[in-house]
């Protein structure tokens, strides 16, 4: 017999998932606070945040400049100018960090962006129903595409679908990751179908 059972193996492992990101949030926070503290201090001293937010006016400035610099970041990728990089940061963080994608497109959406080169949402017709999947690769003859398991998108299969006898009809990644997360709720595929039908003809 084991020193821990099943049950307490699940719950020691089940702590450990939660931990590990909750650290390494915290250890970002820490490195992130730690760069921009100097900056912050000094913009809170010439703008005299002290007398109205105390001590904690440092942590608010830095809170401040962290967003405007993701908004700047976004900006940037959004217009193409680091475009490059953008398209291998983002397909690795698709294969390490699956959840965050997901996560991302749920809450944002997507604006035709980067991603969209490797990755299309897409519900396809198989035998007598549709499935949600994502068209990765593409050639002359054949569409290579990733059906993702419900609700999480890092396990699925892979498939290489003859161009002649795909039929597919193109949705957004934010209805494809909410769709997936909500085990399919969510999603009009008989709407898709009519929208894509009058776009064709």
């Amino acid at each position: 017999m084991g020193i821990l059972n099943k049950s307490s193996r699940a719950l020691i492992f089940g702590g450990l998932f939660f931990i590990v990101p909750l650290l390494l949030i915290i250890f970002a926070w820490t490195q992130i606070h730690k760069t921009l503290k100097p900056i912050s201090a000094k913009i809170s001293e010439a703008l005299d945040l002290n007398s109205v937010f105390g001590s904690a006016s440092i942590i608010i400035v830095t809170i401040i400049l962290l967003i405007i610099l993701c908004f700047v970041a976004g900006l940037l990728i959004e217009k193409g100018i680091v475009k490059n990089w953008s398209s291998g940061v983002e397909k690795k963080l698709f294969i390490f960090m699956p959840s965050l994608q997901m996560l991302k497109f749920r809450l944002i959406g997507d604006n035709n962006n980067v991603i969209n080169e490797f990755w299309q949402a897409i519900i396809f017709k198989e035998d007598s129903f549709y499935r949600i999947g994502f068209i990765t690769d593409k050639t002359k003859t054949h569409t290579t595409i990733y059906i993702p398991d419900a609700p999480k998108i890092d396990a699925g299969e892979v498939r290489y679908m003859t161009n002649s006898d795909f039929e597919y009809y193109n949705i957004s990644m934010k209805a494809a990751m909410s769709a997936i997360y909500a085990f399919g709720e969510g999603l009009d595929v008989e709407a898709i179908i009519a929208t894509s039908n009058k776009k064709k003809s």
